[in-house]
């Protein structure tokens, strides 16, 4: 009886770190899952080279504006290509959403410039926005502080002729380059991860076997 009892217990201890890579492999993936997922309004095939600089947004009124989509029934904030220009740290950008339907202010944000990175997708918070799935929304983005050629340069793809992006209360053939950002689980990005780390496991036990 202590012999099959010894047996089984061998049999667990054999069995256990394979259940612990199993939940642990389960957990981060699921924990990758939980991620910023990003939906951009402007052609991402197309080469960077061809992006063209707005310039800064100064004095008043002077703004830029993109109407979209939404993709995703929640927004939690904003990817926006920046360029510092001068004397940035003081300027703030500042983002409004609206409902171009009804004209109503849904959710603002700002962010200070010594927060930003030249030459980069910045990521700007907004207060979340729900509900709006399928539905148009439209994003207001002005700068505090600034002058012609001090603060944060902001860029557009030329090229798409909807009247849907207005620089400076002028109509603009282009898009803005912007991508909205929902926190949410992904499950395709949880998939991702699930099958990358077995095939990590894979790999490692097929070089076990081979020198073992």
């Amino acid at each position: 009886m202590r012999q099959e009892e010894t047996e089984a217990e061998r049999q667990m201890k054999k069995r256990l770190p394979v259940v612990i890579g199993v939940i642990l492999t389960l957990a981060v993936a699921i924990w990758y899952g939980f991620t910023d997922k990003t939906h951009q309004i402007y052609d991402n095939n197309v080469n960077t080279a061809v992006y063209s600089a707005i310039g800064i947004p100064h004095g008043d009124g002077y703004t830029v504006e993109q109407t979209f989509d939404c993709d995703e029934d929640r927004i939690d904030a904003f990817l926006i290509k920046s360029d510092v220009s001068g004397d940035y740290e003081n300027a703030v950008v500042k983002l409004q959403i609206y409902d171009p339907e009804t004209g109503e202010l849904l959710s603002e944000g700002e962010e200070q410039g010594s927060n930003i990175k030249a030459r980069k997708l910045h990521k700007y918070t907004v207060e979340p926005i729900e509900g709006y799935k399928g539905k148009p929304l439209r994003l207001v983005v002005s700068e505090e502080n600034t002058t012609e050629t001090d603060g944060i340069t902001l860029y557009y793809q030329p090229g798409d002729d909807n009247n849907n992006f207005i620089v400076n209360g002028n109509p603009t053939s282009g898009v803005f380059i912007m991508k909205t950002v929902t926190q949410r689980f992904d499950l395709e990005t949880c998939l991702v991860m699930l099958f990358a780390e077995w095939f990590i496991w894979g790999f490692m036990w097929f070089l076990y076997r081979l020198f073992k």
